[in-house]
């Protein structure tokens, strides 16, 4: 007994991982099979794996739109790996922890199974494995990011919409020393919650008492001077007659942008956006258009340097930042925006596997086995999509949903392309 029960608490998520994956391979496998169906369990309704040819093509082709974006963030998760395995194990310092690193960010996204959802009537892709550091790899940044937002817009619409106004800022301290980025760290995220949030009078009555909320995130990259640049980006909400920035700049001493958010579609979740950059998103892939940019003083244009994108960042520069992110929230939420209810997980429905998303060492590829599979009409002239649509059309199989009309919304020049595009090498 005491053996299954350490079992089942060690294997649990690696065992039901693998099973995942060996049933969407299994319906990959079944998808090429002819004649092959599916049951809808929501509907009852059979459908054939055919009927899903041209949507495991489209999907196909538009995976293949954002694969330039996947192989990029794949070079820089195996560049990055190596710079930490060139410059910071040999420090000699935290070689486990970092080891860990390197190795998963090695391991992630080779390959992964490309579904669609029948509930949902959209394309998804499940990762065989992912690295799981949202502070290293762009694409866990990315789905980090797209998590918050999705856990905090809808309350942040709905302050707005009760008459209550937003503001994004960004509060900003002297860049500091190597050597001072955690202490720099936990220092201005307490300075904002004792100079803003909790600030009061003598009297007791508090100096800003329209701020009801605010969401803040902390990004440390390393300046143009190689000196910590520790800033909070801010989402403050406030009462309908929003706040004295004067005295909010005044309080903080230290720089302050801020202003107040317009109402309209899209303009939260444009800021969210802003707001939830992770440091890696913004540092490891950062670009050199700010490479020039006046210094601030009565217009000048003069140049000055770039701050260097992490991959430039020396081993004592990386392990510095290391451990300061280890185990350090960077993520905050305050009053009104405080222990916000976390939206339920969405539900995808049953889900059709029709594919693969692989990297070959170079770039990645998508490829379908039902797209594969489709015979090639030599009698007709017909090769692909086309002539699996006109065959099933002819069957005209009872009871088959779609048998009979797959493909009649589909433009015959459409259906021209995507022969071409199946037969090219």
């Amino acid at each position: 007994m005491t053996e299954v029960a350490l079992r089942s608490a060690r294997e649990p998520r690696d065992v039901a991982r693998d099973r995942r994956d060996y049933y969407r391979w299994l319906d990959t496998e079944k998808s090429v099979e002819f004649g092959s169906t599916f049951e809808d369990r929501e509907t009852g309704e059979v459908h054939s794996y055919a009927h899903w040819a041209p949507t495991a093509l489209e999907a196909q082709q538009q995976f293949e739109l954002d694969l330039p974006g996947y192989s990029k963030n794949h070079m820089i998760r195996k560049r990055l790996a190596e710079v930490l395995e060139q410059r910071v194990l040999p420090l000699g310092v935290n070689v486990k922890y970092v080891s860990k690193v390197i190795e998963r960010l090695r391991r992630a996204r080779w390959s992964g199974a490309v579904g669609y959802s029948l509930a949902k009537g959209k394309t998804v892709v499940y990762w065989d494995e992912k690295a799981g550091l949202s502070r290293l790899c762009p694409d866990d940044a990315r789905e980090e990011s797209q998590r918050l937002s999705r856990k905090v817009l809808d309350p942040l619409e709905a302050c707005q919409a009760a008459g209550d106004t937003l503001h994004y800022a960004v509060f900003t301290t002297p860049n500091v020393a190597a050597g001072r980025l955690r202490s720099e760290m936990a220092s201005i995220m307490a300075r904002f919650r004792r100079l803003i949030l909790k600030a009061r009078y003598a009297d007791g009555s508090p100096v800003f008492p329209e701020i009801k909320g605010a969401l803040c995130v902390l990004e440390a990259p390393l300046g143009s001077q190689r000196e910590w640049n520790v800033h909070v980006n801010v989402i403050l909400v406030a009462g309908p007659n929003g706040i004295n920035y004067q005295k909010l700049r005044n309080r903080w001493h230290w720089n302050v942008e801020i202003q107040q958010l317009a109402q309209g579609p899209g303009v939260v979740k444009g800021a969210l956006c802003e707001l939830i950059k992770y440091a890696v998103a913004a540092t490891v892939a950062k670009s050199a258009e700010k490479a020039t940019a006046g210094n601030g003083g009565g217009g000048s244009e003069e140049k000055r340097l770039p701050p260097p994108p992490m991959l430039d960042w020396t081993g004592s520069e990386l392990l510095e930042w290391l451990r300061a992110m280890r185990g350090f929230r960077r993520t905050r939420t305050y009053g009104c925006l405080f222990k916000i209810k976390k939206p339920e997980r969405e539900d995808l429905g049953q889900i059709v596997w029709l594919g693969r998303i692989d990297h070959d060492g170079g770039r990645y590829r998508v490829t379908s086995a039902l797209i594969d599979s489709i015979p090639e009409d030599n009698s007709h002239t017909l090769s692909g999509v086309a002539a699996y649509v006109a065959m099933l059309r002819g069957l005209a199989l009872p009871g088959l949903k779609g048998a009979s009309t797959i493909g009649a919304d589909i433009p015959r020049d459409v259906l021209h392309t995507l022969d071409e595009k199946l037969i090219l090498p």
